[in-house]
């Protein structure tokens, strides 16, 4: 694919942008989730932690919808990486065509 080509109507530079806000969404909400369970479970019964088991209890609600918008942004990615698949199969596709007729 080319650097100035668009994907589902979004150009390079705007998937760089979504890609980034996916990135950080996901580790995030990962991360606090990650608290969440070791403060209340610890590792191997290490590391419990009362704080680390309440973070982020108070905005729960604000929480879900963080994580509900991090996989709904994986999605798209996935998604758009399908499509350059799709994409390069058919080139491929295309050459290995052409490789037989010429050669």
């Amino acid at each position: 694919m080319h650097g100035s080509s668009s994907v589902l109507g979004l150009s390079s530079q705007t998937w760089t942008y979504v890609e980034v806000a996916s990135g950080l969404l996901l580790l995030a909400t990962t991360a606090r989730t990650a608290a969440n369970t070791i403060g209340g479970q610890g590792i191997f019964g290490y590391g419990k932690n009362q704080t680390l088991a309440n973070y982020g209890k108070k905005n729960s609600a604000n929480w879900a919808s963080l994580q509900a918008l991090s996989l709904a942004i994986v999605a798209v990615t996935m998604l758009k990486n399908n499509h350059n698949s799709i994409q390069q199969l058919k080139e491929s596709f295309k050459f290995s065509e052409i490789k037989d007729h010429v050669f």
